[in-house]
C-alpha cells in the first residue's frame, strides 16, 4: 500500500496541505503580474512546495511562463546565469512547442567556442544573442558583472519577443546575500523597468531578507510586497490528515487528530511526518486504528529519529547565550523579555539583542504574552532533554 503521507521534499496534490489562501493571492498576483512578492516563512512551512504548486496550478497558461530556480544551488554569478537560461528556456520550452531549444543553447556551457556559435546562429533572436554573452564571458571579454546583467535583462526580452508574462520563483532568496552586493542594483535597475516580468522571492531568514528588502540604503527597498507564511490553521491541517488516514485505510478520532495538530504546531513538514510514522507504525502492528497512546508512542519515535539533525543544529546553528535561552523558553513556553531574563540570572539588556538575532533567523517570534519558539517539535525536543545539552 502506498503511503498517505510524504516526507521530504517538496509536495503536490494529494499530499500538497492546504494552502488554499495563500497560492489564491499568489495566483491572482501572477496572472495579473501587478507586484514583485516575497514570501516569508520559517524552515519546513512548506515554501518550497507552495511555489512548485503555484507553477503547477498555472502549467496550462500558454501565455505565462513560471520559471523556477532555488537559489541554495547558487553557488556565484556564473551559476545565476546558468540556472536562470535553464529555468527560463525550459518554460519557454514547454509552454510555447520550441522543442530541443535547451539542448541547443546548453552547448555554450562545453562546446568549443565555433560549435557554440554555430548553435546559436540556428536558435538566433534574444536567445542567440543572450548565449553570446556567456561566450564573451568565457573569453574573458566581459566580467561577471555583465553575465549578472545579461541574466536578469533575458526575461524581460522573452517576454517581450515571445508576448508572454513571466513570473520568476526565485526560492531561498537569502542565499544570494553573500554574492557581490552589485546584483541587487542591477535587479532594481531591471525591476524598475516597465515591462511583463514579475518575481517571486521567498526566504527564511528574516535578518538577511531585511538586509536585502527593508534596509533604506538596500537597492532593493521597498520594491516587494511581503506575504507571511504560517502554520496551517487548524481546520486545514484537521482536514488533511482525515483524509489521509482515511486513504491508508485508517480509523482515527477527532481528538487524536487534534492531539497531532497540537504536537506539531500545524507545520506541514512534522505533520506530514508524524503522520508517516503513525501510518507506518499501524500497519506494522496490524492495527487499522490510530489513538492517543499510538501518537504519544509515534512522536517519541520521531523525536528519536530527528535527533542527530536537532543536535547538529542544536551546537552548529547557535551561541551559548541563544542556546541558553531558546533553553529557557522551551521550559517556560512563551515568556517576555524580563521574565527570560530572570530565568537565565541575568538583565534584559544582557539579552535583548540576541533576542533581536533568533527573531531574524526566524528561529523564535513574538506571541501576544512575549516570545516563544517558532519550530514547536524542535522546543519539544529541547525540553525534553534540556538537562543533559550544553
Amino acid at each position: 500500500m502506498e503511503a498517505p503521507f510524504k516526507v521530504g521534499g517538496a509536495v503536490e496534490p494529494p499530499y500538497f496541505v492546504g494552502r488554499e489562501w495563500d497560492l489564491e493571492i499568489l495566483e491572482r498576483s501572477a496572472r495579473s503580474l501587478d507586484q514583485h512578492f516575497l514570501i516569508l516563512a520559517p524552515r519546513r512551512f512548506g515554501k518550497t512546495s507552495l511555489l512548485l504548486n503555484l507553477r503547477r496550478r498555472l502549467a496550462d497558461e500558454p501565455s505565462l511562463l513560471l520559471p523556477y530556480v532555488n537559489c541554495r544551488d547558487l553557488a556565484g554569478p556564473l551559476d545565476l546565469y546558468r540556472l536562470f537560461a535553464r529555468a527560463l528556456i525550459g518554460e519557454l520550452e514547454r509552454k510555447r512547442g520550441l522543442k530541443g531549444l535547451w539542448e541547443r543553447f546548453r552547448s555554450v556551457f562545453g562546446e568549443r567556442v565555433l560549435r557554440a556559435l554555430e548553435s546559436l546562429e540556428e536558435i538566433g533572436g534574444e536567445i542567440g544573442e543572450w548565449g553570446k554573452v556567456y561566450l564573451r564571458f568565457r573569453e574573458r571579454e566581459v566580467e561577471e558583472g555583465e553575465l549578472v546583467r545579461a541574466a536578469f535583462t533575458f526575461p524581460r526580452k522573452v517576454a517581450e519577443r515571445h508576448r508572454v508574462g513571466v513570473a520568476f520563483l526565485l526560492d531561498e532568496f537569502q542565499e544570494v546575500a553573500e554574492f557581490d552586493g552589485r546584483i541587487f542594483s542591477i535587479l532594481k535597475a531591471e525591476m524598475d523597468r516597465p515591462s511583463r516580468v514579475r518575481y517571486f522571492f521567498s526566504g527564511s531568514s528574516l535578518g538577511l531578507i531585511r538586509r536585502i528588502f527593508l534596509e533604506e540604503d538596500s537597492p532593493l527597498y521597498l520594491m516587494v510586497s511581503r506575504h507571511r507564511l504560517g502554520p496551517l490553521s487548524r481546520e486545514e491541517a484537521l482536514r488533511f490528515l482525515r483524509e489521509r488516514f482515511s486513504a491508508g485505510g485508517m480509523r482515527v478520532e477527532s481528538e487524536t487528530l487534534e492531539l497531532v495538530y497540537e504536537l506539531t504546531g500545524g507545520i506541514p513538514f512534522y505533520l506530514q511526518k508524524l503522520g508517516l510514522v503513525l501510518f507506518r507504525g499501524a500497519l506494522l502492528g496490524g492495527r487499522r486504528e490510530v489513538g492517543a497512546t499510538e501518537v504519544d508512542v509515534a512522536f517519541a519515535e520521531m523525536l528519536a529519529e530527528l535527533d542527530g539533525e536537532f543536535e547538529v543544529r542544536w551546537l552548529s546553528e547557535f551561541s551559548p547565550l541563544q542556546r541558553r535561552i531558546l533553553r529557557a523558553l522551551s521550559q517556560l513556553g512563551e515568556a517576555g523579555v524580563t521574565e527570560i531574563a530572570h530565568h537565565l540570572g541575568m538583565r534584559p539588556s544582557d539579552i535583548s539583542s540576541t533576542l533581536t538575532r533568533l527573531r531574524e533567523a526566524m528561529v523564535i517570534e513574538r506571541g501576544e504574552r512575549g516570545y516563544l519558539v517558532v519550530d514547536v517539535v524542535f522546543a519539544r525536543w529541547l525540553a525534553r532533554g534540556s538537562q543533559d545539552r550544553p
